[in-house]
């Protein structure tokens, strides 16, 4: 398929704004990254749509995939991206021998996802889709490709159109994402706890959704992974997730910086990027004998007993988009 100057060729992804394929312009060896999207599905993806654009127009960062073109064919639109030849980040993990990363690996990983984050922040841009899906790996060398040396990898975040740009003090209160990534305060906006209903919030709901990934390098599994709503719900709210005796101090402090229920009292991304387990080399870590830890701070947690509202399981792990009033 050649749409003017690009050539389009295999299949890399299927997702729910188009599919991917793999480009190249001009009969270059340059390789592109292509979104076909069907203009008939534009009126319902329309807002989405241009908001992913005016923002990837905007930014220019070595840890965000970088927009290359835009092209409109009969009844398609084409969105041209970098090309990244490592796949998912979340694949690259399922992938990974015990399903979970060295904090060697998981500190590479980190300060790259923390200076995409941190620049966005400075650009006044919150993402509000955080999750592991959503970082690309790309390899300059072909060897190290070959053998998913992630060491080598540049990361690069995807995905935004739930993106939007808050100014400072600025809130926002739709209800977006997967529920096994979503803060206390969004998760309890979805599951219509009384209190919530008309919540705001800003930049730092972001700092959670770090946190669960942070959480799920290193040990392999959500800290909250559950397949009932109910059950997440009161898991999150509770505070309760396992540390494993294994981790280093510096790890399991970064990431309790970030799984607080009061978003106050989690870190900011400059904290974050500044933290010991980023910093330091992890060979110089001091492994810890810890009891079994479950989590509970009783200041920056608070208890809510809720019910089965009829949401469905599969709501778990979908991505969900409430947006009420589109100046939020």
């Amino acid at each position: 398929m050649i749409v003017d100057e690009y050539t389009l060729g295999n299949l890399l992804d299927q997702e729910a704004f188009g599919d991917v394929y793999l480009g190249t312009k001009n009969g270059s060896q340059v390789k592109y990254a292509i979104l076909k999207k069907d203009s008939s599905d534009l009126k319902k993806f329309k807002e989405y749509l241009d908001n992913e654009l005016d923002i990837l127009k905007d930014i220019n960062h070595p840890n965000i995939i970088k927009l290359i073109d835009i092209k409109e064919k009969q009844d398609f639109i084409y969105i041209i991206t970098e090309y990244c030849n490592g796949g998912k980040l979340k694949q690259f993990l399922e992938k990974y021998s015990d399903k979970a990363l060295p904090e060697e690996i998981v500190q590479h990983v980190m300060r790259q996802i923390i200076e995409a984050i941190r620049y966005l922040n400075n650009k006044k841009i919150m993402h509000r889709h955080i999750d592991l899906g959503h970082f690309l790996i790309n390899y300059e060398d072909k060897y190290d490709k070959e053998n998913n040396n992630i060491m080598k990898g540049k990361i690069k975040l995807i995905n935004f159109q739930f993106a939007k740009y808050l100014k400072k003090g600025e809130l926002t209160k739709s209800i977006l994402g997967i529920p096994l990534n979503m803060s206390p305060i969004i998760l309890n906006k979805l599951n219509r706890i009384p209190e919530y209903k008309d919540a705001e919030y800003d930049e730092k709901e972001d700092i959670w959704s770090l946190g669960i990934i942070c959480y799920e390098l290193l040990v392999g599994k959500n800290p909250f992974d559950s397949n009932d709503m109910g059950e997440l719900v009161s898991k999150v709210n509770n505070g309760e997730y396992f540390i494993p005796i294994t981790l280093s101090k510096e790890a399991i402090s970064f990431i309790n910086c970030m799984l607080k229920f009061d978003s106050q009292k989690r870190l900011s991304i400059d904290e974050l990027y500044n933290h010991e387990f980023l910093r330091k080399n992890v060979n110089e870590f001091k492994k810890l004998n810890l009891d079994i830890i479950n989590k509970y701070e009783e200041d920056s947690k608070i208890k809510i007993s809720t019910k089965d509202d009829g949401l469905i399981q599969k709501l778990l792990e979908k991505p969900i988009s409430e947006v009420k009033n589109k100046e939020n």
